[in-house]
């Protein structure tokens, strides 16, 4: 096997050299991946090990926090507010607008349960995780960062 290794690196005609890996289709096939990335397919790492994928229009659109077990994905509306979130455990966020009702209501297969808006205020993520503007974020059974 060694013989045979050796005796095709010493091949003088490189297009041959089945040893010279750019000459397999398959590193082909994935350089031409790798050239044709959408933005929502890069993950990214920020300063607290957490990893996050951004959509086309530079949002966060999937989170999950290093010390946390599940990932949360990220719906906007047209006016680029967080409209629902849903995480791998199947719980689910989702913004109520019903007159003067505003608020989140969150379930899962077996509960369900509403936060108005003046206890959380509004959601926001960003790179650093999912954040209220004012309350906390365990009101809505988010997880919070512990700096």
């Amino acid at each position: 096997m060694y013989g045979e290794y050796k005796r095709n690196w010493a091949t003088d005609e490189v297009w041959m050299n089945p040893a010279v890996h750019e000459n397999y289709p398959e590193w082909k096939k994935a350089r031409d991946r790798r050239k044709k990335f959408n933005p929502s397919e890069v993950t990214f790492l920020n300063q607290f090990g957490d990893r996050f994928s951004k959509d086309g229009n530079g949002r966060v659109s999937t989170f999950r926090y290093r010390d946390v077990d599940t990932s949360y994905s990220i719906s906007y509306d047209s006016r680029g507010d967080v409209s629902s979130i849903s995480s791998s455990h199947g719980w689910t966020w989702s913004r109520v607008e019903d007159g003067e009702a505003r608020g989140w209501l969150i379930r899962n297969y077996f509960d369900m349960w509403q936060v108005e808006e003046r206890d959380c205020g509004e959601v926001l993520v960003d790179d650093e995780g999912i954040k209220c503007t004012t309350g906390s974020a365990s009101l809505l059974g988010l997880p919070e960062r512990s700096n």
